[in-house]
């Protein structure tokens, strides 16, 4: 086993280095590998040693991308709220999703209840602003200006969790 990561640590740290973009990164996967191997290296049962040797490596230089690109999204709030993912995402996009979904009712709880009266009928019940000013029997210029605080309030609560209602990607 030893002799088989010697002999193809020169190609392997190359390849994890043009995979991952970072050589120090790339050291680290490596070595991560070479551990794993060493836990299931059994060369009798091995045909292609090299093969394993490469699937072990990309498989762990996989999983630190796909660390990092959660890990950023995490932490520069690039949540995103035109993506809304199915039963099919993978569980970490749904996890934020329903996160981000339960920001966004307690945002909406804490509006004033004039403002979340129209913001509701306009954004959940889809009604028109003229209708909504019928309904609550106020001018159509005081349905614009609840909406446009309401929309302020969220936009500002959401920001302050690191969601950002007018990114789009």
């Amino acid at each position: 086993m030893e002799r088989l990561c010697r002999a193809h640590e020169p190609q392997l740290l190359q390849y994890l280095t043009r995979m991952l973009g970072k050589p120090d990164l790339a050291q680290e996967v490596a070595q991560d590998t070479y551990e794993k191997l060493h836990k299931m290296y059994r060369p009798e049962k091995v045909m292609f040693p090299r093969a394993i040797l490469f699937k072990i490596a990309t498989n762990f230089a996989l999983m630190r991308l796909r660390r990092a690109r959660l890990e950023s999204t995490i932490i520069t709030g690039s949540a995103r709220m035109d993506e809304v993912p199915d039963e099919t995402a993978p569980p970490d996009r749904r996890a934020m999703a329903d996160e981000i979904n339960q920001r966004l009712v307690q945002t909406i709880k804490e509006l004033n209840p004039n403002l979340r009266k129209v913001f509701v009928m306009a954004h959940v019940q889809g009604k028109a602003r003229k209708d909504i000013a019928e309904q609550l029997g106020i001018s159509l210029k005081r349905v614009d200006k609840r909406m446009t605080r309401a929309l302020k309030h969220c936009r500002e609560r959401l920001a302050s969790f690191g969601i950002d209602l007018l990114r789009v990607e």
